[in-house]
């Protein structure tokens, strides 16, 4: 049985919103377009970026 891994997800701290980019990273990760549901890829991580600057955040 494998265990499941804490969420690394704005572990490097360098997001001047980092529950604004959390919210869409969950919302982009559910999503199907740019791969699986649930399923991370580059695709997405391009997404989360750029919803996250128009939302206004930004980076340290």
């Amino acid at each position: 049985m494998t265990t499941k891994s804490k969420s690394t997800v704005n572990k490097a701290g360098n997001y001047t919103q980092p529950g604004k980019r959390k919210q869409i990273f969950n919302r982009i990760k559910a999503g199907s377009k740019g791969g699986k549901p649930g399923q991370w890829s580059a695709r997405k991580a391009q997404m989360v970026a750029k919803a996250y600057k128009a939302a206004g955040g930004g980076y340290t």
